[in-house]
C-alpha cells in the first residue's frame, strides 16, 4: 500500500498515516510516519490488512482515507486557509484531490455527498413520516446510481449507514434494528458505519426499557461485582435473547461497558475488571483486541495515569521534563504563545499560585514563540517555567484542543485532573479538592 502526494506548501511537514485499532473504539495508532520534502512532496508506504478507514495527518491535521493493501494514491493536499487562532474544534478536516482514479475513495465520497444532501432536505420528513418509503426510495435510488461499482465493503458501507437513517425515522424500535441489521448476521469489525450504527443501537440498549434487564440488579452487580460471568449472565437473559449468540453479545457488552464507564451510579474500576477479562479470556480475538482498546483509551490522561513524558527548554535553554518536576502538585497551563486570552490569565496564574504557597508549582507549555508570554512574566515579575513545545506531537499526546488548557499533576508525577477549570472559574476550590484526595490516599493517619 502505497500514498504519495503534495502537502500543498513547499516546506518540509510531518506526514502520517494512522490506523484505528479497532473500529468501535477507534483508537488510533500510528503505523507510517515521513517528512514531505522542501517542495511538499511525500511517500508513505506500509500495510493494510484488510479494506478499512483510516487517517492520514499533515502535522496535526487530519482526514479520513479508504485503504486497502492494494491502494496506490497520489494525492494532492488543499492549502488549510483558515485561521491559525481556531481552535480544533472549529477547523476543518484535511482536504485533499486524489490525483489517479481510485474507485472506493471516490465512491465513498459521492455516495456521502448525496446522502448528506439527502438529509438535509429531508431531514423533517424523515423525522415525521409513519413509514419509512422515503428511505427505502433513496435505498433504491443509490443502489441504480453504484450499480457498476461492485465492492463487497463499500456495499455494506451505504447498507448501514441508510441503516442510520431508521433512528431517525423512529418508525423501527431497537429490537427490531437489532434483528434487521445484527441478529445472526456477521460482524463486520473493518466498517466504520456498521460500527458507527452498532453504538448508535446499542449504546443505550441495557439502560433502555426495551432491554428487559433490571436496572438496580445491573446497577448491584457492577458496583459490588467483580465477576464478569454475573453481568454476563444478566445481559443473556434481556429480552433481546442473546444467549445463543455468543459473539454479538461480547461486542454488545463491550460497547456498553464502555458507555457505562462515563455513566454516573457506576463502578468504574469493576468496569475495567470485566474489560480485562475478555481482554484476557474471550475466545474472540477481535473481542480481546476491542477490550483492550477500550481498556487504553477510557484510562487515558485520568487521575492517576502517566501522562506523556516530554523534555522541553525554558527561556533560559535549559532543558526541563517529567520527573525534575516531582515532589510538588503542578498546574500545566497549556498556551498559545500569540493568544491574547492566554496572556490575559497569566495574573491569575500567579495569584493561584500564591494563594497555595509552595504546594503548587506552575509550567507555562507554548506552542509558538514564548517571546510575548516571557517578556509579559519579566515586566511583572512573575517567576515560573516557560517550555516551548517543538515537538508537535506533544499537543496530540496531552489531547490539547483549544488554548489555554489546564491540567494537574500529583506529586509522583502522575495524572490528577486533565480537565482542570480555568483559572477565573472556581480553579481554587477544584485543586484543593484533588490535593485532598491526594493526601487522603498517601497519608492516610
Amino acid at each position: 500500500m502505497e500514498i504519495s502526494g503534495n502537502i500543498g506548501e513547499k516546506k518540509s511537514k510531518l506526514v502520517r498515516l494512522i490506523t484505528l485499532g479497532d473500529q468501535f473504539s477507534m483508537l488510533e495508532k500510528t503505523i507510517a510516519t515521513t517528512k514531505s520534502d522542501e517542495s511538499g512532496n511525500f511517500s508513505l508506504k506500509t500495510k493494510i490488512q484488510s479494506t478499512q478507514m483510516s487517517i492520514l495527518a499533515v502535522d496535526l491535521k487530519k482526514g479520513d482515507i479508504f485503504l486497502h493493501n492494494n491502494s496506490r494514491l497520489e494525492l494532492e493536499i488543499i492549502k488549510d486557509s483558515s485561521s491559525q487562532q481556531q481552535s480544533i474544534y472549529e477547523q476543518v478536516p484535511l482536504q485533499y484531490n486524489i490525483i489517479n482514479d481510485e474507485e472506493l475513495n471516490t465512491n465513498i465520497r459521492e455516495f456521502n455527498v448525496l446522502y448528506n444532501s439527502f438529509l438535509l432536505r429531508n431531514f423533517n420528513r424523515i423525522s415525521r413520516s409513519r413509514s419509512n418509503t422515503i428511505i427505502n426510495n433513496f435505498e433504491l435510488e443509490m443502489d441504480t446510481v453504484f450499480e457498476n461499482y461492485e465492492n463487497e465493503f463499500f456495499k455494506n458501507y451505504r447498507k448501514y449507514r441508510i441503516g442510520a437513517l431508521e433512528l431517525i425515522s423512529r418508525r423501527k424500535t431497537e429490537l427490531m434494528l437489532m434483528g434487521d441489521y445484527f441478529l445472526n448476521k456477521d460482524i463486520l469489525y473493518n466498517n466504520i458505519e456498521y460500527a458507527s450504527l452498532f453504538k448508535e443501537v446499542f449504546n443505550n440498549y441495557i439502560l433502555s426499557g426495551n432491554s428487559g434487564i433490571n436496572l438496580t440488579d445491573l446497577r448491584e452487580t457492577i458496583n459490588y461485582s467483580t465477576d464478569y460471568k454475573k453481568f454476563d449472565d444478566l445481559i443473556s437473559d434481556g429480552n433481546f435473547k442473546l444467549s445463543s449468540d455468543t459473539r454479538l453479545r461480547e461486542l454488545i457488552e463491550i460497547v456498553s461497558l464502555a458507555k457505562l464507564y462515563n455513566t454516573r451510579d457506576f463502578n468504574r474500576a469493576n468496569i475495567i475488571k470485566y474489560l480485562r477479562q475478555i481482554e484476557r479470556n474471550s475466545k474472540f480475538q477481535e473481542h480481546r483486541n476491542i477490550a483492550s482498546n477500550y481498556i487504553e483509551k477510557l484510562q487515558y490522561l485520568i487521575w492517576g495515569s502517566q501522562p506523556p513524558l516530554f523534555s522541553l527548554k525554558n527561556t533560559e535553554g535549559q532543558e526541563v521534563n517529567n520527573a525534575q518536576l516531582q515532589g510538588d502538585f503542578v498546574l500545566l497551563a497549556f498556551m498559545k504563545g500569540d493568544s491574547k486570552l492566554c496572556i490575559s490569565h497569566i495574573t491569575y496564574l500567579d495569584e493561584i499560585r500564591q494563594k497555595f504557597n509552595n504546594k503548587l508549582k506552575i509550567v507555562s507549555l507554548v506552542e509558538g514563540n514564548t517571546n510575548l508570554i516571557s517578556n509579559y512574566m519579566y515586566e511583572r515579575d512573575y517567576e515560573w517555567h516557560v517550555l516551548e513545545i517543538d515537538d508537535i506531537l506533544l499537543i496530540e499526546d496531552f489531547g490539547i484542543k483549544v488554548y489555554p488548557t489546564y491540567m494537574l499533576l500529583n506529586p509522583d508525577g502522575s495524572m490528577a485532573s486533565s480537565a482542570t477549570p480555568m483559572p477565573d472559574e472556581n480553579i481554587l476550590p477544584y485543586i484543593n479538592s484533588l490535593m485532598k484526595k491526594w493526601n487522603k490516599i498517601n497519608n492516610p493517619n
